[in-house]
């Protein structure tokens, strides 16, 4: 568990820095991320947003903000 809050901290940090659209490589790892959360029963609502073609996609800071609330808890 300390790995994927280590990776959620992580990630948050690159998010902010991004101005605009998320490099192929940093999708696919909250993807990854998103994907640990689930298996470990956790469903998160604005991780959910994050490329889902039938809601409002979640903004980066949305994105960041949240994984860093996780990597709190």
């Amino acid at each position: 568990m300390e790995e994927l809050k280590a990776a959620m901290i992580e990630i948050a940090a690159e998010l902010k820095r991004l101005p605009g659209a998320i490099p192929e490589e940093l999708r696919l790892r909250v993807i990854e991320v998103r994907s640990q959360l689930f298996t470990r029963g956790y469903f998160d609502p604005i991780l959910a947003r994050f490329d889902g073609t039938t809601v409002p996609l979640a903004s980066n800071a949305e994105i960041a903000e949240e994984l860093e609330k996780l990597a709190a808890a």
